[in-house]
C-alpha cells in the first residue's frame, strides 16, 4: 500500500471510530433520557458498570476506577461526585488506608444496572445489522491491539 493510500486509510478508519462513538454516546443519552435518567451520563454509567460486573466483591478504590475506566483520578472525583449526589453510588473511607475511598453501588444504582442498564446500552439492532457476535468479538479484538501497540 502506497504512503498516501495507507495515511488516507488510518484518517478514515480513526474517523470512523469517532463517529461510532459519537453516535453511541447521542443512542445512550437518548434511552437514558427516555427512562428518566437525563441526568446520568455514559461516563458515569461506566464507573457503576465496573462496579457491577468488574470490581472485586463490588466495591473498588477510586484508583483502581480510574485505570479500568481509563479517566485520570480527578475526572473519575467529579463522576463520583456526581453519583453519590444521584444516590447511584455511595463512598466511604477505605478501613486499610484512610487516604484511600472505597466506591460501591448503592441500592438505587444497583437497581438501576440490573433493570435498565441493559435496555439502555441496547441501542443497535445487531441483527439488522448483520453482525454476528463473531464479527464483534474480532473488532474488539482488533482495537484492543491498537489501543496495546
Amino acid at each position: 500500500m502506497e504512503d498516501q493510500e495507507l495515511v488516507k486509510t488510518i484518517h478514515l478508519f480513526f474517523k470512523a471510530i469517532l463517529r461510532l462513538r459519537q453516535n453511541m454516546r447521542q443512542r445512550i443519552n437518548k434511552k437514558l433520557k427516555e427512562h428518566g435518567y437525563s441526568d446520568i451520563t455514559l461516563e458515569m454509567t461506566q464507573v457503576m458498570y465496573y462496579l457491577r460486573y468488574r470490581a472485586y466483591e463490588g466495591h473498588a478504590s477510586q484508583q483502581e476506577i480510574a485505570d479500568r475506566i481509563g479517566k485520570n483520578k480527578s475526572s473519575l472525583t467529579s463522576l463520583i461526585n456526581n453519583l453519590v449526589k444521584r444516590n447511584m453510588v455511595e463512598r466511604r473511607p477505605d478501613l486499610t488506608n484512610r487516604r484511600n475511598n472505597v466506591i460501591s453501588l448503592s441500592p438505587k444504582g444497583k437497581e438501576f444496572m440490573y433493570k435498565l442498564y441493559p435496555t439502555v446500552y441496547k441501542t443497535y439492532d445487531i441483527a439488522k445489522l448483520s453482525l454476528s457476535l463473531d464479527d464483534i468479538q474480532r473488532m474488539t479484538e482488533t482495537m484492543n491491539r491498537i489501543i496495546e501497540s
